[in-house]
């Protein structure tokens, strides 16, 4: 019925100031035509002189300028360096980090150890990470913008803890 209609919309719309005949079939279809047929009822249309005219043209103003560029950081973890061992019975490892250039207000570090998030989002490069176990680990850090978009990333490092125990001291 849709359908039905939106055709005699632009059936309509076409022929301005022509004659429109109504009439219904023996289903109860209604039937459009510019020809008239017995016992079809003619239609009064009015054509509105606004659609006639000529659409205004708005000029659109160009899209502003993105208000952040992507700024290209360079991440670096300087310490523990690739391949250290660091000692630590209770696990602590510090870990500090270069940003270049300086982060921008709205975005925010985070320090990952071995594919899982460590730390809080923080705008400082140090890190404290304790309960560490024992053996080989990769860190990597991260810079987030303020929708929690990835936009840079360190290498990985790896590193390994080692815990002193009485077999082997040192």
């Amino acid at each position: 019925m849709t359908r039905l209609l939106c055709c005699f919309a632009l059936f309509c719309s076409s022929l301005q100031a022509q004659q429109v005949y109504l009439s219904i079939d023996k289903n109860g279809v209604p039937l459009y035509s510019d020809q008239p047929v017995a016992g079809a009822k003619k239609l009064e249309l009015k054509v509105s002189q606004q659609s006639q005219s000529p659409p205004q043209v708005t000029p659109i103003q160009p899209l502003a300028a993105p208000t952040e560029t992507a700024i290209p950081y360079q991440l670096s973890i300087v310490t523990p360096a690739m391949d250290d061992t660091v000692i630590s019975n209770q696990g602590e490892v510090i870990i500090q980090t270069e940003v270049s250039p300086a982060l921008a207000e709205q975005h925010k570090l985070r320090l990952v150890l071995n594919n899982s998030q460590q730390s809080p989002l923080q705008r400082q490069g140090n890190f404290r990470l304790l309960g560490v176990e024992r053996g080989e680990h990769q860190l990597q850090l991260q810079a987030l913008d303020q929708n929690g978009k990835l936009i840079a990333e360190s290498p990985v490092t790896t590193f390994y803890l080692r815990k002193t125990t009485i077999a082997s001291p040192k």
